[in-house]
C-alpha cells in the first residue's frame, strides 16, 4: 500500500510562520490563526480589508499536485464565476503557490479568499440542505470539465477507484466490526469498481465532506462555500455525488439522504442510467474506505486522532444497516427521482377502467384503438409496447417532443426560480418584448395567461370593459375554449345545444369558401348583431379562429378578414384574432394567421404553441385598450407568465428562428398538399391550408372516420375536423420534413386503396 501522504505526519509551523508568509509572499499583511486539517497546517489570514485561508502543504503532498488543484480552482471560476469556491491569490511573482524549506522537506504554500460561513449543523442534515450541496457540487463537476494537469492523475488513497489498495487497514479494524466492513469491502472490490470502466470522467473534486462546507449563519440550508481541493483527482465523475451523498446519510434514513442529493445533483448535471444505479455502491464504498483509512491513520497519528476519527461512528453505522437495504428498491427510488422511473403497467381493461371512472365520461380518447403513450421525439410518438407512431396531428409540442432545448431552458429556470408576475424579473418583460416584436406595432401591450381558453376568456372580460356591451359573435362552427365564457364561442362543442343570449353567430364554411366572401360579411354580422339586440345586448366581441380550424381548415381571403374587423368595428365591438391555432408560424413564414394584407386586430390571443407543452397563454392588445380595462378590471393569474414559462416560450422562439420552421412549414406543407391532390382519388374532394396545416375535405364522414382509424392502426396520427366531420386534419410539430410527409402521402393511398 503506497500511503506516504497518510503516513506523514502534519507540518510543523506556527501562526507567525503563516502570517510572515503571507506578508513576503503574497503581500497580505495580517494576523494568522489556526485550523483544523487532516494532513496538512492551515490558517486563516486576518488583514485589514479582507480574510484569507492559507495551507502550508504535506512534504509528501508534492508541489506538482497543489498546482492542480489551485489551477483547477482558477479554471472552475473562469467557468462558473458564481460558484462558492475561493479565488486563488496569486503571488508577487504572479506564481499560484510559492515554497518552503523545512527539515521535513519542500512545502507548497498556497493562499486563497476566506470563505464566508459557519459549519453546517452536526447530522441528520435536512433534505434542503442536500439538495443545495448537491447542486453546488454538480455545478463545480460541470465547471472542471474540461480541465487536466499532470498531476491529476496521482496515487491517492482517498481515490475511492483505489478501494482495494486498502485491504492491509482491515488489520487495523478490531473484533466483529471487522467481519462487517470485510464483508462489504471484498463485495465491492469484486462486483462494483469493475462497473466503472466507461463511465464519463475527468476531474472529481472528491470531498464534499462537512468539514469543507460552510453554510449561512441565518440560514444553515444555504451552502456559502466550498473549500478544500486537497483530494481532486481524476476519475469517473460520478464519484462527486456518490461522495457528497455519501455524507449526507448519517443519522437518517440513507435511502431518503440518496434520493434528495441524487436527484438535485441530476438536475444541475444529467447523470446516465448506468450511473445512476451505481451511486448507492459508490456511496458505500465511500464510506468503507472513509472507516479503514481513519482507522489507520488514528493508530499512527494518535495526536490528531480526535479529527481524524470524527466520522468514524456515523460511517459504521451506515455500513451495518446497508446489507438491510433493498438494493432493488435503492435502485427504483433513485431512478424515479431523476425521472428515470419505469411507471406501473396495467393491464389495458385495468387502465381504461380506472381513467373511465377517475376522470369520468366527458373526456373521451382519440380512436377506437386507444394511444397508450410511453415517449416522444420530435414528430415522433412511442406506445407502451414499443411501437413508433408518426405524429402527424398534435399542435402542442408546436417545435417537435421533447425537443432538448426547450426541455433544457425549462429544467434551468425550474432549479433557478418560479414565481409569480407580482415580483420583477426582467426574463418576464424581455420574452414579452420578443412577442410583441413579432406582431403589427399596434399591439404592444402582454397579459399572460396559462392557456387558450383563458386568454380567449380574458380578451370578452377586455371587450367588455372597454365598449361596454356583452355580446359576443363568433362563426358557425368555431371552437374557442372551455372556460363558460369561451364555451358560448365554441359552437363546435355545444353543437345544437341554445346559445346565450349575448353570443350570436357568423356564417361558417360556406361563408369563408365562397367567392367574394367579404361581400357576405356585412349582412351576416349585422344579422348577428340584430339576433344580440333582440335580446338586449350590444356587440363587444368578434372572435375569429384565423385558420378556421372548427371550420374544416381555411385560409381566409384578406378581404374576408377586412370585411370582419371594419364591420366589428362599426358595430362598436373589438376584432379579436384567435391564433391559438394559426400562429407561431404553423401557418408558415407570415407567422401569424391573420396577418395578411395590413390586417390590424384588436386583440391577439395565443395559447398552446407557445410553450411546447408548458401551459401558455396571452392576450396581446394596444396600449389604449390595455389601460381602459385596467381602470375597471383587475387582472392577475398566480401561475400565468412565471418565469419558466418565459425561458419555455423564449426557448420555442429560438428554435422557431435558428431552424427555420415556419419557413420550412410553407415548403413541407406546400409539398404535403400537393402530394395528397396528386393522388387522385375521388373520395378527397378538396385538399387545402396553410404552412403546415393541412385539411383534406372527404366525400362524407364516414369515409374520414374509417382513413383516420385505418391510418391510426398503420402508426400515423392525424384527426378530423368540420362541421360534417368529414375533413382530415393533419397539423404536426413544426419539425415534419418532406420525408415524414411523404411517409404520410404513402400510408394514406394505402388506406385509401384498402378501404
Amino acid at each position: 500500500m503506497q500511503n506516504d501522504l497518510l503516513e506523514s505526519a502534519r507540518p510543523d509551523f506556527d501562526a507567525e510562520t503563516a502570517a510572515r508568509l503571507a506578508e513576503i509572499h503574497f503581500g497580505v499583511i495580517g494576523v494568522a490563526d489556526g485550523l483544523a486539517g487532516e494532513r496538512d497546517r492551515n490558517f486563516s489570514v486576518t488583514a485589514a480589508d479582507r480574510r484569507y485561508a492559507m495551507k502550508i502543504g504535506n512534504v509528501a503532498e508534492g508541489v506538482e499536485a497543489v498546482d492542480m488543484q489551485i489551477r483547477a480552482m482558477e479554471h472552475a471560476l473562469k467557468v462558473d464565476p458564481h460558484l462558492p469556491i475561493p479565488a486563488v491569490i496569486r503571488s508577487h511573482a504572479g506564481l499560484p503557490l510559492v515554497t518552503i524549506d523545512s527539515p521535513q522537506g519542500t512545502h507548497p504554500v498556497s493562499l486563497v479568499s476566506f470563505m464566508p460561513g459557519v459549519a453546517p449543523p452536526p447530522p441528520p442534515t435536512a433534505p434542503a440542505y442536500r439538495r443545495r450541496l448537491a447542486t453546488v457540487v454538480a455545478r463545480l463537476s460541470q465547471a472542471m470539465r474540461g480541465f487536466d494537469h499532470p498531476a491529476a492523475r496521482r496515487h491517492l488513497l482517498w481515490d475511492v477507484t483505489r478501494l482495494e489498495e486498502l485491504a492491509p487497514c482491515l488489520d487495523y479494524v478490531a473484533g466483529a466490526d471487522r467481519d462487517v466492513v470485510a464483508r462489504q469491502f471484498h463485495r465491492l472490490c469484486a462486483d462494483v469498481l469493475p462497473r466503472l470502466e466507461g463511465l464519463p470522467a475527468q476531474l472529481v473534486y472528491g470531498d464534499a465532506h462537512a468539514g469543507n462546507v460552510l453554510v449561512d449563519s441565518s440560514d444553515p440550508e444555504l451552502v456559502t462555500g466550498l473549500v478544500d481541493f486537497g483530494d481532486a483527482t481524476w476519475g469517473p465523475r460520478v464519484l462527486d455525488v456518490a461522495i457528497t451523498a455519501a455524507y449526507q446519510t448519517f443519522q437518517t434514513d440513507p435511502l431518503d439522504a440518496l434520493v434528495h442529493t441524487v436527484s438535485a445533483y441530476h438536475v444541475a448535471d444529467p447523470l446516465t442510467r448506468a450511473e445512476i444505479e451505481l451511486v448507492p455502491d459508490l456511496a458505500l464504498a465511500r464510506l468503507v474506505q472513509s472507516y479503514l483509512i481513519t482507522t489507520w491513520r488514528a493508530a499512527i497519528h494518535p495526536e490528531n486522532s480526535d479529527y481524524i476519527l470524527d466520522d468514524n461512528p456515523d460511517s459504521f453505522d451506515v455500513i451495518a444497516k446497508y446489507h438491510e437495504i433493498d438494493r432493488d428498491e435503492v435502485t427504483s427510488r433513485l431512478l424515479a427521482g431523476c425521472g428515470m422511473g419505469q411507471p406501473h403497467r396495467r393491464r389495458l381493461d385495468e387502465a381504461l377502467a380506472l381513467r373511465a371512472e377517475r376522470l369520468g365520461p366527458a373526456l373521451t380518447l382519440s380512436y377506437e384503438s386507444p394511444v397508450r403513450l410511453h415517449a416522444g421525439d420530435g414528430v415522433w410518438l412511442e406506445d407502451v409496447d414499443g411501437a413508433r407512431l408518426l405524429d402527424a396531428y398534435n399542435n402542442v409540442p408546436h417545435v417537435g417532443h421533447c425537443h432538448p432545448q426547450v426541455t433544457a431552458a425549462i429544467a434551468a429556470q425550474v432549479g433557478r426560480l418560479t414565481t409569480n408576475t407580482r415580483y420583477l424579473v426582467d426574463e418576464v418583460a424581455e420574452y414579452a418584448d420578443r412577442l410583441v416584436g413579432l406582431l403589427p406595432d399596434h399591439l404592444t401591450v402582454v397579459m399572460f395567461v396559462n392557456s387558450g381558453s383563458e386568454a380567449n376568456d380574458v380578451a370578452y372580460q377586455i371587450c367588455k370593459a372597454v365598449t361596454g356591451n356583452a355580446g359576443l359573435i363568433t362563426t358557425e362552427h368555431a371552437y374557442h375554449g372551455t372556460t363558460f365564457a369561451t364555451s358560448q364561442m365554441s359552437p363546435e362543442e355545444l353543437g345544437t345545444g341554445p346559445l346565450e343570449r349575448w353570443s350570436a353567430r357568423l356564417g361558417g364554411a360556406e361563408t369563408v369558401a365562397a367567392a367574394g366572401s367579404g361581400e357576405r360579411v356585412a349582412g351576416e354580422l349585422a344579422a348577428a348583431v340584430e339576433s344580440l339586440e333582440s335580446s338586449g345586448h350590444r356587440p363587444g366581441m368578434v372572435i375569429l379562429d384565423s385558420v378556421f380550424s372548427s371550420e374544416g381548415v381555411f385560409d381566409p381571403s384578406p378581404a374576408y378578414l377586412a370585411a370582419v374587423a371594419s364591420e366589428a368595428r362599426r358595430h362598436g365591438a373589438l376584432f379579436v384574432a384567435d391564433e391559438v391555432q394559426a400562429g407561431f408560424g404553423r401557418v408558415g413564414s407570415r407567422f401569424w394567421g391573420f396577418n395578411k394584407a395590413g390586417i390590424r386586430p384588436d386583440i391577439v390571443t395565443m395559447g398552446k404553441p407557445m410553450g411546447n407543452g408548458h401551459p401558455m397563454g396571452a392576450v396581446v392588445t394596444t396600449a389604449a385598450i390595455a389601460s381602459e380595462f385596467a381602470s375597471k378590471w383587475h387582472f392577475f393569474s398566480t401561475f400565468a407568465g412565471s418565469p419558466v414559462a418565459a425561458a419555455a416560450g423564449s426557448a420555442v422562439l429560438d428554435v422557431l428562428e435558428t431552424e427555420r420552421l415556419p419557413e420550412r412549414g410553407d415548403e413541407v406543407g406546400g409539398h404535403l398538399r400537393s402530394r395528397i391532390a396528386e393522388l387522385g382519388d375521388s373520395r378527397v374532394v378538396a385538399v387545402r391550408g396553410a404552412g403546415l396545416f393541412t385539411g383534406v375535405q372527404m366525400t362524407d364522414a364516414a369515409v374520414a372516420s374509417e382513413v383516420v382509424e385505418r391510418l391510426r392502426r398503420a402508426g400515423v396520427l392525424i384527426g378530423r375536423t368540420g362541421k360534417a366531420g368529414d375533413v382530415l386534419k393533419i397539423r404536426p410539430p413544426m419539425v415534419f420534413s418532406r420525408h415524414h410527409a411523404d411517409l404520410v402521402v404513402e400510408k394514406l393511398a394505402e388506406t385509401l386503396a384498402s378501404l
